[in-house]
């Protein structure tokens, strides 16, 4: 009789580092249990603490490290906790996930039959450490002597951003996303840290469109991680239009 697989072994996009410096990216994965669904009907816990928990309970090792504990994994880059959940929802329930998107132009429902094994997934080459996301920004934010501040550089969000911003997410997406880049910016022009805490969101609130926007594509595009970005073909008005895969319906 043929064993049952019962691990699944995988390669992270970024890697967890150690206090040595050294990358960890093999990993192991069992499926899903009834422990794990339990999560979803978990209300006190938030969308990334359930994320955190949902990785911690099915990651069997990281190689390299003695335990995977809940800290651990919350302080896992985001790209690798998507790559993980995605890699859970294949392994537990399959390859194919029926997708219902909304067409912008005409507000027409088409259903899709995704394959999850076809998204595409950008790695770091071996024991490469993620870069910082560097920007000029068209506009760019006036602060309050007048100084225009056009260079950002930001890092890549990890599961504590999650965790601290989903609270604010649940009840305001766009609060929501503009605290997690905020707490993702490393420098801003030559505002210093304290005038970053102290104008909040504002700052980004204050940004042009267009320059928002161009931050949040540029986390998007050129950080590692899955490509979640779609083009669908409207079947009522027969426009392709972009869109974005969501986790979050992994396992409705």
């Amino acid at each position: 009789m043929e064993a049952r697989v019962r691990e699944y072994e995988t390669v992270l996009p970024i890697g967890y580092a150690d206090q040595t410096g050294q990358v960890h990216r093999k990993a192991a994965l069992r499926k899903m249990r009834g422990h794990e669904e339990a999560l979803f009907y978990d209300s006190s816990l938030s969308a990334g603490q359930l994320v955190t928990e949902l990785i911690r309970g099915c990651l069997v090792r990281l190689d390299g490290v003695d335990a995977v504990t809940s800290d651990l994994v919350a302080g896992l880059y985001s790209a690798d906790r998507n790559y993980l959940v995605l890699e859970l929802r294949r392994i537990t329930l399959g390859d194919k996930l029926q997708v219902s998107y909304t067409c912008p132009n005409c507000a027409g429902e088409t259903t899709v039959t995704e394959d999850l094994a076809a998204i595409a997934v950008r790695r770091l080459a071996d024991d490469t450490r993620p870069q910082s996301i560097v920007l000029e920004l068209e506009d760019g934010y006036e602060d309050r002597d007048g100084k225009i501040h056009r260079d950002l550089r930001l890092r890549l969000p990890r599961g504590t951003d999650e965790e601290f911003v989903s609270r604010t997410a649940e009840q305001d997406p766009l609060r929501g996303r503009d605290a997690l880049v905020l707490r993702c910016i490393e420098s801003f022009g030559t505002l210093r840290r304290e005038a970053l805490e102290g104008y909040g969101i504002r700052i980004l609130r204050d940004l042009s469109m267009g320059d928002r926007r161009k931050i949040y594509a540029a986390i998007e595009s050129e950080a590692p991680g899955i490509d979640f970005r779609r083009t669908v073909h409207c079947g009522r008005c027969a426009q392709d239009f972009p869109t974005v895969l969501e986790a979050s319906g992994f396992f409705a």
